[in-house]
Formats: structure tokens, C-alpha cells, sequence
């Protein structure tokens, strides 16, 4: 596994931090948001956070207002946002490949193409690539 200098953060780590205040997502985002990682995400991240609060508030899990409050976080945060427009065609090879979605792809692309770790909370994502950290539960 690379070192943990730079690091591609999935969705599911941000959701793990702002919805179940997980300290070990919680860490990440502070050291990202200190400087000592360099983060980086596909512009999806947030769309994909965005969906998995809405989810949430329509379960009865969060309030609207949290939602709305934990989607901020994770706009403000440190994390680089890299344009689909270079992901999107070397993601469907990698989606065909390797059987994950090409929304996953885009994750596992710029882990691999940067020899970065990509930090996820979903064991079948981090079983795609031998560069990814899986947080525990």
C-alpha cells in the first residue's frame, strides 16, 4: 500500500464522518483539512454525499438540517475535487475490468494513476485495488 501522503477519499468515509462521527474518518478530515494529507475526490463525491444524506433523512436517521449542515462539511472541506472529464473514459475500463461500477472506478482511477490511498468504508470498493485503506467499522 502507498503512503498515506496523499490519499483518494471515497463518499463513504465523508458519510462515515458526518453522520456517525466516526473518529477514524474523523482523523482523516482533520489531518486533510490541517495539511499533513493531500486529498483529492471525483467531482461525483459530492453528489454521491449528497444522495446518501437524503437517503438518510428519508429513513428518519438525520434531519433535513443536518443533512443540509453535512453536505457543507464536506464542500468546505480540503478535499480536491477532480473534473469527470478526465475520469469518465479511463473509469468505464476500469468498471469493465474489474466489475465495479464506473462511478467506482473513478475512485480506483485517480488512487492509481496519483499512487495514492484510496480511503473507503466499502469492503467490495477496496477489494478492487490493492492501494486502498479500509476504515474499520
Amino acid at each position: 500500500m502507498p503512503a498515506a501522503s496523499s490519499v483518494v477519499v471515497d463518499a463513504s468515509v465523508a458519510l462515515r464522518a458526518i453522520v456517525d462521527e466516526n473518529p477514524e474518518a474523523l482523523d482523516w478530515f482533520r489531518r486533510i483539512d490541517d495539511g499533513d494529507v493531500y486529498a483529492v475526490w471525483p467531482q461525483l463525491a459530492y453528489a454521491e454525499i449528497a444522495n446518501g444524506l437524503a437517503t438518510l433523512v428519508r429513513a428518519s436517521r438525520i434531519t433535513s438540517r443536518a443533512a443540509v449542515a453535512g453536505l457543507a462539511y464536506a464542500v468546505a472541506s480540503a478535499v480536491e475535487a477532480e473534473g469527470l472529464d478526465i475520469l469518465v473514459e479511463p473509469a468505464l475500463a476500469m468498471a469493465l475490468a474489474r466489475s465495479v461500477s464506473a462511478y467506482d472506478a473513478c475512485y480506483i482511477v485517480l488512487a492509481e494513476a496519483g499512487s495514492a490511498t484510496l480511503l473507503t468504508a466499502d469492503r467490495r470498493l477496496a477489494a478492487a485495488t490493492d492501494h486502498a485503506l479500509l476504515l474499520a467499522g
